[in-house]
């Protein structure tokens, strides 16, 4: 065998042995006799609906969606019922100067309130925790005039619930309203009062079923003596503006 018969069959059995020991290796580290197992029995799963037990049914669904029509209506038919309308006693009449109307309902209030409580032998804040200096500007106004027809609520359900006195009454700075629900933007005033337990109930009950729809928020009750006869009530009452359009608490709204 000459030497050029000799390299062409070296050239051939090294291929050869390169080709196995190639198949080989490739094997080894890509074998995908798993992966198309998993395949097929991934395929074979849902064509038999394996997964369907992981799914809701049907009919649930079609119950789940029919109670959220009827939730959605119940909050359609509620909303109008708990925002706020201003009363006509508590507005700036057009054309008139806005510290003017509000001096004069302040005085209006005080006549009524603080007054009232002195004649049956209780008390009242006589500033009944109205912002100082006067509010100026026609919404400062008329937010103090919100303020002031919860003022009138509360004063005026206590006194007739038999409370002994409101101690305080503070209105919060803009800066501490609060969203409730995401879309109830509350504003609230403030009140410290006491009397016996019973009074105060009748006054929470009075409050919850009054004509205007107030958040009742924060209400704590406290002991002032050893057999609990005098209680303090500490709670923030409030009006609300309804946004139906904003996002719920949780999901976007404002906490």
């Amino acid at each position: 065998m000459d030497r050029g018969t000799r390299r062409l069959v070296f050239c051939a059995a090294t291929l050869l042995v390169g080709l196995f020991l190639g198949r080989t290796v490739v094997g080894a580290l890509w074998d995908d006799a798993p992966l198309r197992r998993a395949v097929a029995s991934h395929r074979a799963s849902l064509s038999r609906g394996g997964d369907a037990g992981e799914r809701p049914d049907r009919a649930d669904v079609e119950a789940a969606r029919a109670l959220a029509a009827v939730l959605d209506a119940r909050l359609e038919a509620l909303l109008p019922a708990l925002a706020w309308e201003r009363p006509a006693a508590y507005d700036v009449p057009p054309g008139a100067s806005p510290d003017l109307a509000y001096i004069d309902a302040l005085r209006r209030e005080q006549d009524a309130l603080v007054r009232a409580a002195r004649y049956v032998g209780r008390s009242v804040p006589a500033d009944l925790g109205m912002p100082v200096p006067n509010p100026t500007g026609l919404e400062d106004v008329l937010e103090a005039l919100r303020a002031l027809h919860v003022v009138h609520l509360v004063v005026t359900a206590g006194l007739d619930a038999g409370i002994d006195a409101v101690d305080a009454i503070r209105v919060p700075p803009r800066g501490a309203r609060r969203r409730q629900a995401g879309f109830l933007d509350a504003h609230p005033v403030e009140f410290d009062l006491t009397g016996a337990p019973a009074a105060v109930h009748r006054l929470l009950r009075a409050l919850a079923e009054g004509e205007t729809w107030l958040l009742l928020d924060e209400v704590r009750l406290e002991a002032l003596d050893e057999d609990g006869e005098t209680v303090r009530c500490r709670m923030r009452v409030a009006t609300v503006d309804v946004d139906p359009d904003a996002e719920p608490a949780g999901r976007g709204g404002a906490p």
